[in-house]
């Protein structure tokens, strides 16, 4: 965890670790320019738990983030450099590769069963092959593959890393790096069903408002462009939770709201506080902005 933090200081990112936070699908929230990261950190990957898994990845595609999961072993075997991994479709990298990605290497080779693999940009190897005049046949001979094959790699299939190999060195590189941003690019993100009376009332009115479990916040709220990071849970020390909403939505640069069922005198710099009666006045999103707005001291900047 330590020397995550120092690679990322290092290469200039803002961050907050929530390792004494529980419960939480992520460790690390970094952001450095648009790119935001959501990390977790584990010695051994496969203590990974699946419902951890899915939150991190549904957080990272509402947030336009890269989930990450950094670890040194898989069950008995060492993580492998530049080799990218997979648990519940989140990538996987040990430590090192970590430090090439903020470097802006990205990695070539993913782990499968069967061995490794690299993705081959199918029209890069088709012109390549053209332009040296060499044929279908050919290159299977040469990659000691079928011709079947061949046109498989050409029409966007990946290769073994031995094949890969060959093919490098007969037609240069043709091979795509892994983007991390891909293994969310399907997920899809609902509202869930929720009794809570708040989260009712804030849909009836137009409002999304994705519910999360596994981090400090218990929603997000997406109004047009703006994002709010919302705290629902009335709990004994609403203040101390609410100022690390506060710290998560600095990161993420978006709004938060801390809706409450008594008033809080406190004022905090990083949210506000919104008593439930309030939202007896809200009826639609731009009402609820200007709300947040008000109580931010920002409904003259507009």
């Amino acid at each position: 965890m330590s020397n995550v933090i120092k690679l990322l200081r290092k290469e200039g990112y803002e961050l907050l670790e929530l390792v004494e936070t529980k419960p939480r699908c992520f460790d690390i929230i970094a952001k450095k320019q648009n790119t935001i990261l959501l990390l977790k950190v584990l010695y051994n990957v496969d203590s990974l738990k699946p419902e951890i898994a899915e939150e991190m990845k549904r957080l990272a595609k509402i947030l336009n983030a890269v989930a990450i999961v950094i670890g040194e072993k898989f069950k008995a075997d060492f993580l492998e450099r530049r080799v990218v991994y997979t648990r519940y479709n989140l990538p996987v990298i040990n430590l090192a590769t970590f430090y090439d990605y903020l470097r802006g290497e990205l990695p070539y080779i993913y782990s499968a069963p069967g061995g490794y693999y690299v993705k081959i940009d199918a029209e890069r190897m088709r012109k390549a092959r053209e332009a040296l005049k060499i044929s279908i046949g050919e290159t299977a001979k040469k990659l000691g593959v079928s011709r079947r094959t061949v046109i498989n790699y050409e029409e966007g299939c990946d290769a073994s890393i031995e094949v890969a190999i060959k093919i490098e060195e007969l037609f240069g590189n043709v091979m795509k790096r892994i983007d991390f941003r891909e293994f969310i690019e399907n997920e899809k993100i609902e509202e869930r069903e929720e009794e809570n009376e708040i989260i009712c009332k804030l849909r009836d009115i137009g409002i999304s408002v994705y519910t999360v479990k596994h981090t400090p916040f218990d929603a997000i709220s997406k109004i047009e462009s703006r994002d709010i990071l919302m705290g629902l849970k009335q709990i004994r020390e609403i203040e101390r939770r609410a100022m690390l909403i506060g710290k998560v939505s600095q990161i993420v640069c978006a709004d938060a709201a801390y809706i409450t069922e008594r008033e809080m005198r406190k004022k905090l710099d990083s949210i506000v506080f919104v008593h439930k009666e309030e939202l007896e006045s809200v009826e639609s999103p731009d009402d609820f902005i200007s709300l947040i707005d008000e109580k931010t001291g920002r409904c003259g900047n507009a």
